[in-house]
């Protein structure tokens, strides 16, 4: 893998500089990193959204764009992906109550206050769509500073959400034999506390999300998440 950047001795350098709180290893150690512990109280639960979801979704953020005079200037990538992550992420921070000040890193760094304020599906949306655009520079873009960036960030404190799968990976086309699965699980998430992400297994166009949360912050995220899809 040809490496002109020198990316390889960059990531390296980054992560021996790395101060995490609560962890105490030498970085030039092969010792693994502690074991993340699934919390007792937690629960797991999967949410469908239907074509018909997504389109609403998708309206919603048509109309603040029309309403802000802005469709023509700002184009925008309103995937599948982007919008149902963009709703995960902004009942998960309102769900888990972020201070508003507290960095939340998503593949890139915001303030939760953008995330909890009442049009927060919109910047999401509009975040995400700009991240995507900008792949087209190629994907090792800023990759240098990137990293660094997002360490430093974490290790200060920064909540960590992330997305484990995809809407376009097809997991329920696979079979080893035994035929179509009936249910396909992410199992990484009872630990990271990542959306898990795929497509609907009817192939009918519509999205499976997965969330683990604590008991009381998934009440709170389950009338906010299926609320969030009535109004628009």
């Amino acid at each position: 893998m040809q490496d002109p950047e020198g990316l390889d001795m960059v990531y390296l350098n980054n992560w021996l500089e790395l101060k995490w709180p609560g962890v105490d290893l030498n970085p030039r150690s092969l010792q693994l990193l502690p074991a993340i512990a699934v919390r007792s109280s937690s629960v797991r639960a999967t949410f469908e959204l239907s074509r018909e979801d997504i389109k609403k979704l998708r309206e919603r953020v048509l109309a603040n764009l029309v309403k802000e005079g802005s469709k023509e200037t700002r184009p925008i990538h309103l995937s599948t992906f982007v919008l149902v992550l963009a709703h995960g992420f902004v009942c998960i921070a309102k769900a888990r109550g972020f201070e508003s000040n507290r960095k939340v890193l998503i593949g890139f760094a915001v303030d939760s206050e953008s995330l909890l304020e009442e049009n927060g599906f919109m910047h999401v949306a509009e975040m995400l769509s700009e991240l995507i655009k900008n792949l087209e520079k190629g994907v090792l873009d800023g990759a240098k500073e990137t990293a660094a960036s997002f360490m430093k960030e974490a290790a200060g404190g920064a909540a960590l959400l992330g997305v484990a799968g995809s809407n376009r990976f097809e997991v329920y086309g696979t079979d080893f034999g035994w035929g179509k699965p009936e249910k396909v699980e992410i199992t990484s998430i009872d630990r990271t506390g990542a959306i898990s992400l795929a497509e609907s297994k009817d192939g009918n166009g519509g999205v499976e999300i997965g969330f683990v949360l604590e008991k009381h912050e998934m009440e709170k995220f389950t009338s906010l998440f299926v609320d969030g899809l009535k109004n628009h």
